[in-house]
């Protein structure tokens, strides 16, 4: 479930400015320095590989998982190893510095004299290079909590998606929080709550040796400022749950609790994600705490004529009112009227394709079809979207060979992206079956291997690996 606030819009008399830089620097940080990650992991594991060091540290490492009461991925491990397929033992191995720690202290007791002298400064060298990857470097780790920790942890992403998403909550809260408490103090406020996301990240598992990276709980932070700073105007909101969207009004604050509840629920219920569910939590408690007292010692700093003003919905957003409230009243015919109106207006995007499939839903046909293609077309989803747009391709497998390749392509490769990657290999399969060509499907294989590695299917990710390789190969030979 989404609730969204939209009661202000962008107005450049109270221009962003922080917030304008907060976006760049994230953005800069990500593709300019984060970028060069993947190469420093790449490159250690493979010298690591080519010096031979694997098959003297497994032993120990193995030992050092079972003593670390990792029994099962230890067995897995083992399991990996005698198939020779050692990738993702190598790189959890590499990564873990409590293990080289361990090692460079007992290496002596574990190697002879003259191998000793070889391994130890080369193995030095290949753990600063591991070590400067940028989420070991400076995400927070709650094992070995810093100061400089709890600040740069803020500015460094897991992935595109995670960055794309955290700036997109950041803009639709941000703009109106900077201009109703001001330049410096809206800076000052979203570093804290971070720093209070990140503490309470680390208060849920002092021990975790995980690092955090991500913006999540500044803009948690930032999301219940703008809570605060409306208190108990009522405001406008956008909402999807399931089937149902539409935009409603209600007390700003009542919706906080909701936030910090879903969190901690979420943490609780959820256990095997990997989204730092209290690090949202301890941002949304900050920013609302800050907040607070600043407006009960000083109410002066508050922009007061801005907060109070009302503003008139734009066009597009009285539109999509008229069809949500068509929707809740039932007709549906009348619903669809109005969002293919507006599509032909205003072009698609995911949001009115997935209303307008949804109703089609209800008088089925090729029109439904039609709607689904549509979605299946549409580029650059996000991670809610593309699982979202999951079950539709999940409900509707008799248009699956309709799609085309090029369209085929972009979809699998957004899929390979899901917890679990079966509407991906449906997708992959479909285009076996029509003997695409196309040299992207080998780059497709390569995600689907690295999605199998990730659940540590090592059959399927070898499976895949293979693909790619002949895949490739007969790319080659067709430009020959």
């Amino acid at each position: 479930m989404i609730i969204v606030p939209t009661e202000k819009q962008l107005d450049w008399r109270h221009a962003p400015l922080v917030l304008c830089v907060l976006v760049f620097i994230n953005v800069t940080v990500f593709f300019l320095y984060q970028s060069s990650d993947t190469p420093k992991i790449v490159d250690a594991i493979t010298q690591y590989q080519t010096q031979g060091f694997f098959e003297r540290e497994w032993p120990v490492f193995e030992k050092y998982l079972r003593d670390n009461n990792e029994q099962e991925l230890a067995d897995d491990y083992r399991a990996a190893v005698a198939d020779e397929d050692t990738a993702a033992v190598i790189g959890d191995l590499l990564m873990r510095e409590s293990f080289y720690v361990q090692l460079r202290q007992n290496a002596r007791t574990y190697f002879n004299p003259d191998f000793y002298d070889q391994w130890a400064p080369q193995r030095e060298l290949l753990h600063k290079r591991i070590q400067s990857v940028s989420y070991i470097a400076h995400g927070l780790t709650a094992a070995n909590l810093t100061i400089s920790a709890l600040l740069t942890h803020q500015f460094l992403h897991g992935d595109l998606m995670h960055l794309l998403g955290n700036m997109f909550f950041l803009i639709v809260c941000g703009f109106a929080v900077e201009a109703a408490i001001g330049h410096w103090r809206f800076l000052a406020f979203y570093l804290l709550s971070g720093v209070a996301g990140g503490l309470a990240h680390a208060a849920a598992d002092w021990g975790s040796t995980a690092p955090l990276v991500g913006a999540s709980g500044a803009i948690s932070g930032v999301m219940a400022m703008y809570l605060a700073v409306f208190r108990w105007k009522k405001i406008e909101f956008f909402y999807w749950f399931f089937f149902f969207v539409g935009y409603f009004r209600a007390p700003a604050l009542l919706i906080l609790p909701f936030y910090i509840g879903k969190e901690i629920h979420s943490f609780y219920a959820d256990t095997e994600s990997n989204v730092a569910f209290m690090a949202h939590a301890g941002g949304f408690v900050a920013g609302a705490v800050l907040i607070g007292f600043t407006w009960f010692f000083n109410r002066s700093v508050f922009n007061t004529d801005y907060i109070e003003s009302d503003q008139q919905a734009s066009p597009h957003q009285q539109q999509l009112a008229d069809i949500y409230e068509s929707i809740e009243k039932l007709r549906f015919e009348k619903a669809l009227s109005l969002v293919n109106e507006l599509i032909q207006q205003q072009g698609v995007d995911f949001e009115l394709a997935l209303v307008r499939y949804n109703l089609l839903k209800i008088f089925r046909g090729e029109p439904l079809q039609q709607a689904a293609l549509s979605l299946f077309a549409l580029p650059l989803l996000t991670p809610e979207q593309i699982k979202r747009l999951d079950k539709v391709w999940q409900e509707n497998a008799d248009v699956h060979s309709q799609l085309s390749e090029q369209a085929a392509l972009k979809l699998g490769m957004q899929f390979t992206g899901l917890e679990n990657p079966a509407s991906a290999e449906q997708v992959f399969n479909e285009l076996l079956k029509k003997q695409s060509k196309n040299p992207a499907l080998a780059v497709f294989a390569t995600k689907l291997a690295a999605s199998f590695q990730r659940l540590r299917d090592n059959q399927k990710k070898a499976h895949y690996e293979s693909l790619a390789s002949q895949l490739a190969q007969g790319a080659e030979r067709g430009l020959l």
